[in-house]
């Protein structure tokens, strides 16, 4: 705690000591930041400490090399909700997105390489030079992936059904169960629409290792580890055995 102190300037040191918050969030993250606004939004008086000089986490874009600039750890958004986006009026706020165009460079050590971005002529282009069969297949992967994109993204913002334990309101137990079967309700009627045949694939993408999926799909060893690179992302473990693709 002392250190803590140490480390606040004395102005900081004074607001917090005369302030009373009603919350204090430790840590200017991405999350702290989206947690400490939705309180702040809601009427509460909100305090977020940070010890750098930025704040922002594992989502900041920061001059690691004089005249260089580097994203520390998120290297795209794909988990930032377009609820959080819309209801914290991001935009308003000066939040750019800007696309990954190309999105994947691998080398390889005679010389190839493999550049892959939104560009489908190009990514059949590129696939040619080392599989054509893998060329014409890679269409059909990416349009199932999306299939199972809008199968999960509608899960993402309900909320997970909890077991209650301890509770003896009636009340809150219809509020649970009526939770519950809203969100077993939506998982079903997703299930429908995606098809049996689909639905057996996404399981198989969940729960088999990412080199069962990408072996079942393509044949070209360079593709397949461009692919599997989003399998090992924050895992530090390999792609075998039980590493699933997504």
């Amino acid at each position: 705690m002392s250190m803590w102190r140490r480390n606040l300037s004395s102005s900081t040191r004074a607001l917090l000591e005369e302030k009373k918050w009603d919350a204090l969030v430790i840590g200017g993250g991405h999350n702290g930041l989206t947690a400490a606004a939705y309180l702040a939004r809601s009427g509460l008086s909100v305090a977020v400490l940070e010890r750098r000089h930025l704040i922002g986490g594992a989502a900041v874009t920061e001059e690691l090399i004089p005249g260089f600039k580097f994203s520390r750890c998120s290297y795209l958004q794909s988990l930032l909700r377009p609820s959080i986006i819309r209801e914290l009026e991001l935009g308003r706020h000066g939040l750019k997105l800007l696309k990954r165009s190309p999105s994947s460079f691998t080398p390889c050590l005679d010389g190839r390489y493999l550049l892959l971005g939104p560009d489908k002529v190009l990514n059949h282009s590129e696939i040619s030079k080392f599989s054509k069969r893998d060329a014409d297949a890679y269409p059909r992967y990416e349009d199932q992936l999306e299939k199972f994109c809008e199968f999960i993204d509608p899960l993402l913002d309900l909320p997970t059904p909890e077991t209650l334990q301890g509770v003896s309101s009636l009340r809150a137990r219809m509020k649970n169960n009526l939770q519950k079967s809203e969100f077993w309700a939506h998982c079903l009627r997703q299930a429908i629409s995606l098809g049996q045949k689909d639905m057996v694939d996404l399981m198989d993408l969940l729960l088999s290792p990412a080199s069962k999926v990408l072996n079942n799909w393509f044949e070209n060893d360079v593709l397949k580890a461009t692919l599997a690179t989003d399998a090992v992302i924050g895992t530090t473990v390999r792609v075998l055995p039980t590493i699933p693709l997504h």
